[in-house]
């Protein structure tokens, strides 16, 4: 019987690879999120929380960027003990918490700014995800969430029904995340009671050779989602050749809305 990490149901055996895709998605985000970062003022600040910080791929964008102290929380004892590793040669990474996002263990009106990244859409109650993000930030501090995808926006071209269907939201479903979730964010964030800013972060649609890039470094990822889903082996082949096609033409279009939203606590 294999072995299943907490971390978003998967295998033992899923790991590494879901750890490669983070990483390279944690590169290919960082032009949206570093803006949002700097927008917020995260260089001057003294306190700041990671929410869901993961593997801390993304931890260690916000440790660069400032000379505050950075807490990291994760519900995953897995994602928390690769983090000290990843984050291990950053003086001002003090603390990474094993933690639910849901009751977070810190006090109120701790951090000077509290920030997640594609944590909502994983979570079981995002509203109160986000009014605990609010508890344990200061007042005239700032609650970010710096990337939340909404997948009913989607735009593929050239289609295919079978397939898009299933990277459109079907695998998110499956996981138990919401691939709706970017839309939602003004009500989370103004219910908190917050004075909200939202946006969409993802204004620049990548080129073929990006998204022949990606696909490559990820490629067992997204064969293993499409076996999950049901697809036969021929069907995945005929699929990919079709999709490395039209990526070699250059007519391949992928676009979907990420969103963010900002919160001061006022």
């Amino acid at each position: 019987m294999k072995k299943i990490s907490p971390f978003h149901r998967r295998s033992a055996e899923e790991l590494d690879d879901f750890l490669k895709k983070l990483e390279l998605q944690a590169i290919e985000t960082a032009e949206e999120r570093i803006p949002l970062y700097i927008k917020v003022g995260i260089k001057d600040a003294e306190m700041i929380l990671d929410v869901g910080c993961g593997p801390g791929m993304v931890t260690r964008d916000i440790a660069t960027l400032t000379k505050g102290i950075v807490i990291g929380v994760d519900a995953s004892e897995e994602m928390i003990s690769i983090a000290r590793n990843v984050l291990s040669d950053y003086d001002n990474v003090e603390l990474l918490v094993v933690g639910d996002a849901h009751s977070l263990p810190f006090k109120d009106e701790t951090f000077d700014i509290t920030t997640c990244n594609l944590l909502l859409m994983w979570s079981k109650d995002p509203q109160k995800v986000v009014n605990e993000m609010a508890r344990v930030t200061k007042r005239g501090g700032i609650v970010l969430a710096s990337l939340e995808p909404d997948f009913g926006g989607k735009v593929h071209w050239p289609e295919n029904p079978k397939v898009d269907k299933i990277f459109a939201g079907e695998a998110i479903k499956r996981r138990g995340g919401d691939p709706y979730i970017g839309r939602k964010l003004r009500q989370f964030f103004v219910r908190a009671g917050l004075e909200t800013e939202i946006g969409i972060g993802n204004s620049r649609i990548w080129s073929c050779e990006e998204d022949k890039a990606y696909y490559l470094h990820s490629r067992d990822y997204y064969i293993r989602v499409l076996k999950e889903a049901g697809l036969s082996e021929e069907e995945i082949d005929q699929w990919e050749y079709e999709y490395l096609k039209s990526l070699d033409e250059g007519i391949e279009l992928n676009f979907f809305p990420q969103f963010y939203a900002i919160g001061r606590k006022v």
